[in-house]
Order: C-alpha cells, then structure tokens, then sequence
C-alpha cells in the first residue's frame, strides 16, 4: 500500500523526474541525506533501475577513508502540497469516475474523498559545500559494501542527495473497487489506494486502513551517481549525461559472476536472450509523436519468445491466461512476482517472504505462475534448462507489466476480457508512417464499438500513445516523450494475445 502511493504521488507531481519511489516504510528510516544507494540495472533497457540502501544504513563518511565525518550543509524549503480526488461510485446510474477512469456506471451515487500527503518539505544537500568537503578523499575499496557492489559491474553507488518528507500524520487504506459494468457490458476492477491527512492528530479509520504515517516520513529522494576510479578517488555525475559506475581495470568486458539460465546473458547486454539482441539503438526510448509502426522492428524480435506459449497444451495455456488476468488488478502482485521471477532468471533461489505480504488469494496466484514457469517451490528446485524458453518468456511479460502503471494494468485486463487484444496487436502493422488506419477493417470494428473505444484510449493514453478518431480513421501516435511505454504496452499486448488467441472460452 505504501509503495502504491508513494508510485501515485510521483507519478503525479514528477513524472519523468529524476525523484525515486520510497517502496517501503523501512526504507523510509533508511533514506538519511548522505546515505549510500546502489543502482542496479536490470535485464532489459526498457525497465527501470532498481535503487537498494544498505543494509548496514551506510553514510558517505563510513566508506570513505580517514576518520573525520562529512558534515553536509542541508537546505530546507517548502516542496509541494499535495491534494487529490478520488471517487468510489456505488450503485444506480451516474456519469462518474470509476477507480481508473470516466465512464457511465452502474451505481446510485458518488462518494468523493480527499487524497493528500498534505504539504511536502524537501530537504536537499548542498552540493557546492559537499564537494569542498570531501576534496581529494578517496573510497575505501575494501569497505564492504562497496567490495560486494563492485564485484558486479553493472551496479553504481549513489549517494542520497535531496529528499521529500510529509510534515503531518497521514493514513493510507486501500480500496477494492468491484466489477461494475460500463457501454458494452464492459467490467472493470481495479483497487485504489487513498492517502489522508489526520487533523489536529485525530484519526478516522475504516475497515480498509491499513497504514498511519508519522510526519517526517520520507517518501521519495533523489540521487547523484558517483564514477570511482581504480585508486578509489571519486566525482559526482552532476549532468544528466554523465554515468556513474567504476573505472574498468582493462578493456575486456567483465562476465556476470552469478550463474544464470541465459548463457550469453552478460554483463553490460542485460538486454540479451539466447542471441536475442535489442533492436533499440543504445536502448533509446521510444521516438516522440511517431507512429506505432516505429514499434514493430523490435516487437517482431520480442514477439519470438511468446510463441513458446501457443505450443503449451490447450489447458495450461487457458490456466496461464486467467492467472495473469486475475492478478491485473493488483500492481503489489506483479511487482513482488517479477522481483521472484528475476531471481530465478539469475539462478539464485528466491525468498518468497515477500509473498507473506500478499493477501491469500494473490499470493496463491502468484506461486501457481511460478509453477507454470517451471519452478518448484516445495523443494525450492530451479527450472531445468530445457524449461529456459518457457521462463524466459513469462520473464519478459512478467517485467513489462511491472513497468506500467496501475490504472493501465486495470484497463489491459478490461481489454482482455472483451477479446480487443486482436486488434491491438494488429494495430503496429496495419498502421501508415502518418499514424493512420481505416475504420472500415474487420479487426477495428471490435474498437469503435460502443463503450469500447474510450476504454482503449484510455489505455493508450496511459502509455504515452494519442488514439483519436478522425472521421474514416483511427489514429495512434506517441506522445511528445512516450518514454519506453508504448514499447512496454506492446510487450504486453503482445504476450497475453499470445496465450489468448487460443485460449478464448
């Protein structure tokens, strides 16, 4: 619940920002200015880099050699103060806001709540005195936490430069917004997550509350990346495109040192499967106010690895298909399942405690999906080798739908479940360099329905893709910076059309 709202407010206020999600309260009493983070990127250039903090709550004086302590100079301003709407609609008939989108619903009336951290302070070093500060001192390469960091090349230490943290006590609940039915019978289910703040320290709980924040909770930080060179002298990455890392010994590239299922899987290439190489050129984002025909180089070469799931039988493709649906609703499911599934991919055995934090219902689908991947959880067995294509490709839908946001994953689990992802896994091909196709084709009949069209723009339009219609045409073009989300709405299209097209009851 925590990591929801925390996702929520960002994606609010600084989306595309450089500030990070604070995805646990623990992490919250760790997020100190000054402490140490490592960035670890991941497999595929499309996701986004994961930031751990230490678990011994290191500083940048404890890895730095000598004894005198880094004492920053912390500057403290007003950041923001954040309010919104949320509405929950129960039964009649109202034009109303429906968890994740307008629509007409099924309801007699309207209950609109405020959602609100309330006003945010930010508290952020001041880098001109932190770099006089530590002139000419140098990491202790033995230190640790830096030794184990820089045993994997791939991951950067960061330093914890600015912070934002509540000034009130806040509480957090969750609400389960059941199936109702829109223009073409059309269900949706979703869960939102509200934040409250408490006045003058009174507060009222419902039957869903699950979390009280203390003021001078952190809730999301920022970071500078540092470049370490052999001897252990440092610089911070103070523009954008400068990247932090460690100085390479020599020019050979380094091996992943863990064993993993995907033997040319290496170090700097997390986007390498089996051969499968990138299409993206040095994993640029998807190009602005493009067509989605600029998608279908790399979709073609991602598209390979689903067709392991039109050769399971009939049944278990049928089973794999309403499992993934099912967990749609819930964004806490898909990122604890992806974060397990990862795991496995690198050969390790994962922990399943985080499992322990997921109500019975999910937590049974999650583990079933495991299964369904090939691996065995009672004697905590990895996947044969031969399996590797199976995992590979829940690995990758898995990822894609961890990247998108909550209300997207809602509205894709909608689309599924009126059969649209035919015509959206057409819509690439048959779409002109203008962003254009014809409403006239077979394939988008199903899309102009009524009640139907405005549910696949929204969609879209939360992953960055304009869809409009123009008279005889539909249109689809990427927003001004779409980012990689159109790319990850295609994987995931792509996917669970995959397991769908044969599977349709």
């Amino acid at each position: 619940m925590f990591a929801k709202a925390t996702r929520n407010f960002l994606r609010d206020i600084d989306s595309g920002g450089e500030l990070i999600t604070v995805s646990s309260l623990n992490d919250s009493d760790k997020a100190q200015i000054l402490s140490v983070v490592a960035k670890k990127r991941r497999f595929w250039h499309w996701q986004k880099p994961k930031y751990h903090f230490s678990s011994c709550a290191c500083l940048l004086s404890d890895i730095l050699t000598g004894e005198s302590t880094v004492q920053p100079v912390v500057i403290e301003s007003e950041f923001v103060k954040y309010e919104g709407k949320c509405g929950d609609v129960v039964k009649g008939d109202v034009d109303a806001e429906f968890g994740v989108f307008h629509g007409n619903a099924g309801g007699s009336g309207r209950v609109d709540s405020q959602s609100s951290f309330g006003t945010l302070r930010k508290q952020e070093v001041d880098m001109q005195h932190l770099m006089k500060d530590v002139q000419d001192r140098i990491i202790n390469l033995h230190h640790p936490f830096i030794r184990q960091l820089h045993e994997n090349k791939n991951d950067i230490l960061c330093i914890l430069k600015e912070k934002i943290v509540t000034t009130q006590k806040c509480i957090i609940s969750e609400h389960t917004q059941t199936e109702e039915k829109f223009g073409g019978n059309l269900g949706v289910k979703a869960k939102t997550v509200k934040v409250t703040v408490t006045e003058n320290g009174n507060v009222t709980k419902d039957e869903n509350t699950v979390l009280e924040l203390p003021a001078s909770t952190t809730i999301a930080y920022g970071v500078v990346e540092l470049y370490i060179k052999c001897d252990g002298s440092f610089e911070f990455c103070l523009l954008s495109e400068k990247e932090g890392g460690f100085e390479k010994e020599t020019s050979q590239k380094h091996q992943h040192a863990a064993p993993v299922l995907y033997d040319t899987l290496s170090l700097y290439d997390w986007d390498v499967v089996d051969g499968f190489r990138s299409s993206s050129v040095d994993g640029k984002p998807v190009p602005g106010s493009a067509a989605l025909s600029v998608l279908k180089q790399e979709l073609l070469e991602l598209r390979k690895h689903f067709v392991v799931f039109q050769e399971l039988a009939e049944t278990q493709r049928r089973e794999l298909y309403n499992l993934l649906c099912e967990i749609l609703d819930d964004g806490e499911t898909v990122a604890q399942l992806q974060a397990v599934v990862e795991e496995i991919c690198l050969g390790r055995r994962p922990s399943l405690t985080s499992f322990d934090e997921l109500k019975p219902p999910q937590r049974e689908r999650a583990q079933e999906i495991l299964h369904f991947a090939g691996y065995d959880m009672q004697n905590e067995k990895l996947p044969d080798p031969s399996n590797r294509e199976l995992l590979a490709a829940v690995h990758i839908l898995i990822s894609a739908l961890d990247e998108m946001p909550d209300p997207a994953l809602a509205m894709l689990g909608a689309c599924s479940k009126r059969h649209l992802l035919p015509a959206l896994y057409a819509l690439p091909n048959i779409t002109s360099d203008e962003g254009l196709c014809s409403r006239a084709g077979p394939l988008l009949s199903d899309l102009i329905h009524q009640g139907t069209f405005h549910i696949v723009q929204r969609l879209f339009s939360l992953s960055n893709v304009r869809m409009e219609e123009n008279g005889e045409s539909i249109s689809a073009v990427t927003a001004k910076d779409p980012g990689f989300l159109p790319l990850i709405l295609y994987i995931s299209i792509s996917g669970f059309h995959s397991l769908e097209k044969h599977s349709k009851n």
